[in-house]
């Protein structure tokens, strides 16, 4: 695990862009989630790892100067097990921790509706991919996805009034109920996976990863309105300075197709 992301900073909020590196079967990923903090709202973590994350979340939270009695709440961006493992941990530790989630992904981290994506033939496929020894632990994590209560649902457009705004904004595509936060006052985007870094430069996102590809490239245009000079992605993390040229770039690309 690498050191938090120096971050962006107001008289009011700090923004960190936190690096969790994981094995996933055998495959080394690093994740971002991005922990927002200040004096009045304490911290809120967007998105919330792989199940089994939670030392090295809580290590990577921790070590961006926040402990962990001072979170407040778990902003997730969308439904998958990559962005919700760690909330019964999270929870567990933080009895009082708020989780919010747009309305329509409400019910798959909730356990009400069957995970989106990961259906039964997906799953085994997965697990039939994998070396042999590899394989009983993965059927095991796959049949224990992690859920959790969500406290507060969340709107296209919405202005949450922690950390001096935090506006939402759907981008459905990726899932039904997938989104992203604008910080207005700091010209950032908490972008999920609606946008990624590949290579250093910012893309859309990904094709195998997203069932609705047009209603995700519709998202993509509509970002382009927003004033953002860095994105934080929570694959890739960090891009900029200047990425409004990037996003217009991506969704004048779309508007060609």
């Amino acid at each position: 695990m690498r050191d938090a992301v120096p971050p962006p900073m107001t008289d009011k909020a700090s923004i960190r862009s936190l690096a969790v590196d994981a094995d996933i079967f055998g495959s080394p990923i690093t994740i971002h989630p991005v922990l927002i903090s200040d004096e009045a709202d304490g911290a809120t973590l967007v998105d919330a790892g792989y199940p089994g994350l939670f030392p090295r979340l809580r290590q990577a939270i921790e070590r961006a100067g926040v402990p962990l009695h001072q979170l407040r709440r778990v902003i997730l961006t969308h439904q998958d097990w990559d962005h919700t493992g760690t909330l019964p941990d999270l929870l567990a530790a933080g009895p009082g921790i708020l989780v919010c989630a747009h309305r329509l992904e409400k019910p798959y981290i909730e356990g009400t509706l069957p995970d989106y994506k990961l259906t039964p033939e997906k799953i085994a496929a997965r697990i039939a991919a994998l070396p042999p020894e590899m394989r009983p632990g993965a059927a095991a994590t796959f049949a224990a996805l992690p859920h959790a209560p969500v406290g507060r649902t969340l709107e296209d457009g919405e202005l949450l009034p922690w950390h001096g705004g935090l506006e939402i904004i759907h981008v459905p595509g990726h899932t039904p109920g997938n989104i992203c936060l604008y910080l207005k006052s700091h010209r950032l985007l908490i972008a999920g996976d609606q946008l990624r870094v590949v290579d250093g430069a910012l893309a859309g996102p990904a094709p195998e990863h997203t069932p609705d590809m047009p209603a995700a490239l519709a998202s993509l245009q509509k970002l382009a309105a927003y004033d953002i000079d860095t994105v934080l992605c929570y694959h890739g993390g960090p891009y900029g300075p200047d990425a409004n040229s990037r996003i217009a770039a991506l969704s004048a690309a779309v508007g060609c197709r």
